[in-house]
This record gives C-alpha cells, structure tokens and sequence, in this order.
C-alpha cells in the first residue's frame, strides 16, 4: 500500500515538470511573424534602386576598362580574367584577380597611379576613375564591382556561415534565406547586425517583424557584415530546465518504471 501511495504521489509531480517543460517553451505569434502591418508606402523601391555599395580596405575590385583604344584596355583586363574563378553564393571563396585595396584604402592602376577607394561609393569612385584616364584615353568607360565581397551569418539560424556574394549586393533578407531561414527558437525583434563604420566596428539593432524593416539603412547588407541571430527568451530557459529538470525527469521516469514492474 505504501508503494501504491509513493506512486500517486510521484504521478502528478512527473506530469508537473513535464508540463512546466512545454510551456516555457511557448512562443506568441506576433514573435514569429515577419514584417507585421500593412505596405502603404512606396518609397522604399526608390531608396533601394539607389543603393550603391561602399568600398572597404582590403577589398578585391574588378575594373573594367572600355575604349577605343584598346592598348589602354588591355592594361586592366589581362590582370583581372586570367584564371578567374566563378564565385557563387555558398562558395565561400571569391576570385583572387583585381586591383586590391590596400590597409592605406588605396588601389593603383595604369596611367593614374594611385587613387583612394576607401570609404567611396562604386558609382563615385568609377566616375572619378573614368575623369582622370580622359587625360590619356579618350571616352573611357570604367565598370568596378567588388569580388570579394562576402558577410557572415551566425546564431540561430539552420546554417550559419559564410556567404560570399557574386553581385556585391545582398539585403538582410536574402542572407537569412541562404543561411535556411531563422530557427522557430530565433529572436526576431533583436538581429544584431556588426559593422565597421569609419573604422570603428559598431553593433545595430534590427527587427524584422516590423514592415519599416523595408526601409531601414540596414535592409542592404555591407562588405564583411556581421549577423548574429540570438535564440529567444524561451529557448534559453528550456536550455536551463533541461540541465536541471531532465535528469530529474529521468530520474523519475526510471523510479515509475521500477514501481509499475514490482506492482505487477
């Protein structure tokens, strides 16, 4: 009779931290669902077809060359095509060719030498580029693109890594995407985004349940961009219950197993 009693007794306590367990890890919907609210405003396809990509010290860049002459040509697309490699998404690594950015923020071409790239937009460093070769080459044409250009996404996500970036343009969400999306356990209200501004690395916060995620600064993703994906509130406890209530569960589990057999 008492081990019958020591078995009521143990039978509600066991269904108790079971219980305890599920519920700590319960999420609200509002908490999973991306850009809550509705799109009234348009003005975020405008901000975003302006964006242009900032230039980075050690960064590798393809320039290209287009003129008449084509000596002048030859100058710059011999040091950027031999052997290059094709670059993908998930490759993990970009070509090696181009003109390389160096710790000063400096690259060197023909006829002009050195020029600073560092800090510049690519759209303004091409136009500054194509003004100094008219001195020698008449109606030059200069295309740059960023061939290193890679971020990195960490945390809770289905597949952190690396991402190396084929068209030096990524959005936020896109990264997500090829890291196989946030984890149901992910924080989605506090994406902590690191980034090097003027040198100094610097941490920003973003919430993508939010439709003004749209037109947030951040929506584009930079050179060597940083995101880190916190799991939420919730996980981190059932991580702590599950270090203190599992073996006590298991515990209790084996007792039960052990009673029902005597019983019998």
């Amino acid at each position: 009779m008492n081990l019958i009693k020591k078995t009521h007794f143990l039978f509600p306590l066991y269904f108790f931290l079971v219980l305890l367990f599920c519920f700590s890890s319960c999420k609200k919907s509002e908490e999973v669902l991306y850009f809550q609210g509705f799109f009234t405003d348009s003005t975020t396809t405008n901000l975003h077809s302006l964006y242009f990509p900032i230039i980075q010290k050690n960064d590798m860049l393809e320039v290209m060359l287009t003129a008449a002459n084509e000596e002048a040509t030859e100058l710059f697309t011999p040091v950027i095509q031999n052997n290059k490699t094709t670059v993908t998404y998930n490759s993990g690594v970009a070509s090696k060719n181009g003109f390389l950015v160096d710790q000063n923020g400096y690259i060197e071409l023909p006829y002009i030498g050195k020029i600073l790239a560092h800090g510049k937009k690519r759209n303004d460093l091409e136009d500054e580029i194509e003004k100094k070769l008219s001195e020698y080459i008449k109606e030059p044409i200069v295309q740059i693109q960023i061939i290193n250009f890679k971020i990195t996404v960490l945390g809770d996500v289905r597949k952190p890594g690396n991402i190396s970036v084929p068209n030096e343009k990524i959005s936020l969400i896109e990264a997500i995407a090829i890291a196989g999306d946030l984890n149901i356990t992910a924080e989605r209200k506090k994406i902590v985004l690191i980034r090097e501004v003027g040198g100094i690395r610097q941490e920003f916060i973003i919430d993508i349940t939010s439709k003004d995620f749209f037109s947030s600064p951040f929506y584009f993703l930079q050179q060597n961009d940083v995101i880190y994906v916190s799991p939420n509130r919730a996980k981190i406890n059932s991580s702590s219950y599950s270090q203190i209530y599992l073996p006590i569960l298991s515990s209790i589990s084996l007792i039960l197993t052990a009673l029902n057999l005597i019983l019998k």
